[in-house]
């Protein structure tokens, strides 16, 4: 498979060509992490200004409306971790942007803040409410054709033609693709997040702080994956708008794909956590913070509110509420379960 590309720029060739040395291509979760994290050209490491509803940003999401979003969450966190006191938890807020914070702005009923950034080391509290928005999304994932023709799963990786980048196969495959279902007729492609499944699943196990997880992202079941996408999940984000050219102006853009939720969620299941869920970000709001939501039509009865307007871009199913998902679950304390 080979999309069309545009001749690149000589810094990002040389960049490329050191980081492939002498291979014949790069796997794509590797190319996808080279282009969004690499210290030669990487996305996330540049200053632009990547979120907002301005026109130099790329894309906004949900913490862009403040402070009625971190009011939400405040709510939510009080309704799910209910009946001990927010008091008793950190909040922790994980790969948030720079001089940003979801909660900034308002009184805060919690123990400590903590707000980590791109690539900061993560050290949990013992007992915390861990946040994150879009944080898993922006992990690197791998490329997988189904051959019809071979009757097999075939990795897809990147490599470089005389100052172009193209796709084509591996000489080898990820023993991933031995979980994968085979496909007949037509050839089927899956954009695998590998990349948020290893990153949950070392942060989830490398201690065992308690309390609440909660991101917010965008995501699909392993089998609308493979049975609802034949053309993949994976796209690039400038200017707030979309391309599936994955290959065209490396470092200028976000790339990303959706994730697979029952790997998440197991993921979860296998580190202590119980009632794992996942939820449109609509219903999670309504159900988890419903007392907020009537405080905020009941200050708007009879006149313009900003607020109110921020909380129906938030639930409103043609808006953000079915654009993006809450995965969450609460960790109990061993020893509170044994008195």
């Amino acid at each position: 498979m080979t999309l069309p590309t545009t001749k690149l720029k000589k810094k990002v060739i040389e960049a490329f060509r050191e980081r492939l040395g002498d291979r014949d291509a790069l796997p794509y979760d590797e190319y996808v992490e080279w282009a969004l994290y690499s210290e030669e050209i990487g996305y996330y490491r540049s200053d632009k200004e990547r979120v907002g509803r301005k026109d130099c940003t790329d894309f906004y999401t949900s913490s862009d409306l403040s402070p009625i979003w971190g009011e939400l969450l405040v709510d939510a966190c009080k309704t799910l971790l209910a009946p001990r006191p927010l008091a008793e938890f950190a909040f922790v807020e994980i790969a948030a942007e720079p001089n940003r914070s979801v909660l900034s702005g308002f009184k805060l009923p919690f123990k400590e803040i903590i707000t980590y950034r791109w690539g900061d080391s993560l050290e949990i509290p013992e007992n915390a409410i861990v946040f994150s928005n879009e944080w898993l999304d922006a992990q690197p994932f791998k490329r997988f054709l189904f051959s019809a023709m071979e009757d097999r799963w075939m990795e897809l990786g990147v490599r470089e033609e005389k100052g172009h980048l193209k796709e084509s196969p591996l000489s080898f495959t990820d023993s991933v693709t031995q979980s994968f279902p085979s496909h007949s007729g037509s050839d089927y492609l899956v954009d695998w997040p590998s990349g948020s499944i290893s990153c949950l699943s070392e942060f989830l196990g490398q201690s065992q702080w308690t309390g609440l997880f909660l991101t917010f992202d965008y995501g699909l079941s392993f089998d609308d994956l493979f049975f609802q996408r034949p053309t993949g999940t994976s796209r690039t984000f400038e200017g707030h708008k979309t391309d599936d050219n994955l290959l065209l102006s490396p470092g200028e853009k976000d790339i990303t794909c959706h994730l697979c939720w029952d790997s998440l969620k197991e993921i979860l299941r296998d580190c202590g956590f119980s009632q794992v869920t996942v939820q449109r970000q609509e219903s999670f709001l309504m159900n988890n913070a419903a007392s907020r939501i009537k405080e905020i039509l009941n200050e708007a009865k009879g006149r313009f509110s900003p607020k109110l307007q921020s909380l129906k871009e938030l639930i409103h199913p043609q808006h953000l509420g079915s654009k993006f998902q809450a995965l969450w679950g609460i960790r109990e304390n061993p020893e509170l379960d044994n008195d």
